[in-house]
């Protein structure tokens, strides 16, 4: 379900009044060290139909030019030219990071994998796991539940979130789905993390952006999506998002763990969030768990994606400055995303494409080794446009679970 759909004046009269009532039909992604926001109100293109009243109600945020102070201005709505997203630069880890990472959030021993840079570390095993058991797990033991938290595909929708599916974590809300299937069920657990967006739109916006929670029970996924306390990761936030992170991913393992068999753990970063899990994912608290990364509108792979499969997705309209990419642009933007240098070290063969999933352009480099998908995507709109076609979801979904181990 989706708000009403606005068009010209209307668009514009309407976000005047979320601009001055919630200052959040901007985006982050404008030049350091202002860190201003553009805003996307249009009625034009928008994938699977994004409204504008969507657009306007949730921005993902654009990723941000360069490390955010621990308390940013706020941020103006003036209209900014978009920068390369290749040359942003990732928020700044939280101190109370691991100290056996290195300052840019990846850990110390990693070598850094831009293109044409060092020769890549050895590329890791993929962790080896008991076999798995039946999709649906063991029909003698019970179906698995969690007090007061209903299983199943959960009635998402921009409006709002079923009540039930939010959980207290260190004392936020969070977002969980999870499939109804007995005790021992192979299952793969889905870490969204936001962009920039306020109180009320975190959920709404990101699980309606990429509704993969309507894939919990076809594809036995466990959903989860946490709130920063500010609009942005790691942004203002006195070093308490990278503990709330940790707390959420150990709630996650211990209370489904036990009982059902965690197969592999994807995290998606859209903008802001995009560029927050560049570092992130490099977490050592990650490395035995976090198996691929889906990396939107925002950064490429971060240099740990030796031992990660790598998705990146993309804007043509705006990596174009809102014209269509030439061919050589759409080439220079998949080889600055740098998935094709790790797919080489899984074993992947050459890249194809373009192949046309729903509307979104999509190259991968396929029969890769066991355990590893790598690819690369390229929606026909703007920053904020929606990834919700639904056959680019359920491609998305077979390609992350094809990853499962």
């Amino acid at each position: 379900m989706q708000g009403p759909t606005l068009s010209g004046p209307a668009v514009a009269g309407w976000c005047v009044v979320v601009l001055l009532g919630l200052a959040s039909c901007g985006d982050d992604k404008s030049p350091a060290p202002t860190m201003t926001s553009s805003q996307d109100a249009k009625g034009g293109a928008g994938n699977a139909g994004a409204s504008a009243a969507t657009q306007s109600s949730g921005s993902a945020g654009r990723s941000p030019g360069t490390q955010p102070s621990a308390a940013a201005p706020a941020m103006s709505t003036t209209p900014s030219t978009p920068s390369s997203n290749a040359g942003s630069a990732a928020p700044a880890t939280p101190s109370s990071m691991s100290p056996s990472t290195s300052s840019a959030g990846g850990p110390a021993n990693t070598t850094a994998m831009g293109m044409g840079g060092a020769a890549a570390p050895t590329t890791p095993p993929p962790k080896q796991l008991p076999p798995a058991g039946p999709a649906d797990g063991d029909t003698s033991k019970p179906m698995f539940s969690i007090p007061n938290v209903p299983c199943g595909v959960p009635n998402v929708s921009f409006g709002g979130v079923p009540p039930a599916n939010i959980v207290k974590i260190t004392n936020r809300d969070v977002f969980v789905a999870y499939p109804c299937a007995h005790e021992g069920a192979a299952v793969t657990f889905y870490l969204a993390i936001h962009g920039t967006l306020q109180e009320g739109q975190k959920l709404t916006f990101t699980l309606t952006n990429f509704p993969i929670h309507k894939k919990v029970d076809s594809d036995n996924f466990i959903v989860v999506a946490p709130q920063a306390i500010g609009t942005q990761w790691g942004n203002g936030d006195n070093g308490m998002d990278l503990p709330h992170l940790y707390e959420v991913i150990n709630w996650v393992y211990s209370t489904f763990g036990e009982k059902l068999s965690i197969r592999g753990m994807w995290a998606s970063g859209g903008s802001w969030g995009a560029a927050y899990l560049y570092n992130f994912a490099c977490d050592p608290m990650l490395q035995d768990r976090l198996t691929g990364i889906r990396m939107l509108v925002g950064r490429g792979c971060p240099p740990c994606s030796t031992r990660l499969s790598c998705i990146v997705g993309e804007q043509e309209l705006e990596e174009g400055m809102g014209m269509p990419l030439t061919d050589a642009q759409k080439e220079q933007k998949i080889m600055a995303a740098g998935v094709e240098r790790y797919a080489q070290m899984h074993g992947c063969d050459a890249r194809v494409g373009p192949t046309m999933i729903g509307n979104i352009r999509g190259w991968t480099w396929p029969n890769c080794d066991k355990g590893w998908a790598h690819s690369y995507y390229l929606g026909p709109g703007e920053h904020a446009d929606r990834w919700d076609d639904p056959m680019y979801v359920d491609h998305m979904t077979k390609e992350m679970k094809s990853t499962d181990r």
